[in-house]
C-alpha cells in the first residue's frame, strides 16, 4: 500500500512540473517555457584584514603591574624585542623594572625595620614562544583583525635586593594585529627564583600582567 501511494505522489509531482514548464499552442505543438535562473548578487562586501608584513623583527614597550611575592604589587615598565623564526615559533627578549613595596612584617612594624638593601626590582630574560591558537577578531562588519594566543617559556636574571638571581619564566599572551606593522599585546608571566631575605631561603613566584604595542621592521 505504501509503495502505491509513493508512486502516485511521484506521478503527481511530475505532472505538476510538466504543466508548469510546458504549454500547448493552438496547433497542438508543445512549447517549453524558459526556466528562470536566479543569480546571486555579484557585489562582494570588502573586508579589511590586517596582516603582518614579511618583516621578522618586532620591537616595542609594555607597562602593567608586577606582584612581588611578600612585597606587594607595583607598576612595571619595560621593552621587548622578538625574532619570528617561523609562522609558529619566535624568540623574545624582555627587560623590565619595578620597585618592591613593604612586606607584611615591615607594614606592621614600621619602616624602621628596612629588611631590604634595595627595593629596585630589575630583570631580563630570553623566551621561546609558540603561536598556539592563531585566528581572527571581528571588530565590525568591515574590519577583521588577525590575532593569536601564544605561550612562552625561558630563563633570565632578576636583580632584587642587590642580588642577581637565576629566574625561570613561563607565561601566555594574546596578540592583535592592528596594522600591517603594528600589534597590541596582552601578557601574563610567572617569574620564579630562589632568594634569601633574613635566615630563610625560599622560591618566590612573581606574577606580571602587562599590555603594550610593538612594531615590525
Amino acid at each position: 500500500m505504501n509503495t502505491v501511494k509513493l508512486g502516485f505522489i511521484c506521478l503527481l509531482s511530475m505532472a505538476s512540473f510538466l504543466s508548469y514548464a510546458q504549454d500547448i499552442d493552438d496547433d497542438g505543438n508543445v512549447q517549453i517555457n524558459p526556466i528562470i535562473v536566479v543569480e546571486p548578487d555579484p557585489e562582494l562586501r570588502e573586508v579589511y584584514e590586517a596582516q603582518i608584513d614579511s618583516e621578522f623583527f618586532e620591537v616595542g614597550f609594555f607597562a602593567g603591574i608586577l606582584s612581588i611575592e611578600d612585597f606587594g604589587t607595583n607598576t612595571v615598565t619595560g621593552f621587548k624585542t622578538s625574532f619570528h623564526a617561523t609562522e609558529d615559533f619566535f624568540l623574545q627578549g624582555n627587560y623590565g623594572q619595578s620597585e618592591a613595596g613593604l612586606s607584611t612584617a615591615e607594614y606592621y612594624a614600621g619602616d624602621d625595620t628596612n629588611i631590604l638593601l634595595s627595593r629596585k626590582y630589575e630583570y631580563y630574560n630570553l623566551l621561546l614562544g609558540y603561536n598556539l591558537f592563531p585566528g581572527e577578531s571581528f571588530i565590525n562588519r568591515n574590519l577583521t583583525l588577525n590575532s593569536t594566543f601564544y605561550v612562552v617559556a625561558g630563563a633570565g636574571n632578576t636583580k632584587f635586593n642587590q642580588d642577581d638571581q637565576f629566574t625561570i619564566t613561563i607565561g601566555t599572551g594574546y596578540r592583535v594585529i592592528l596594522k600591517d606593522w603594528l600589534t597590541f599585546n596582552l601578557d601574563m608571566r610567572d617569574m620564579s627564583f630562589e632568594h634569601q631575605i633574613g635566615p630563610k631561603v625560599k622560591r618566590s613566584h612573581n606574577l606580571e600582567f602587562t599590555s603594550g604595542l610593538t612594531a615590525f621592521f
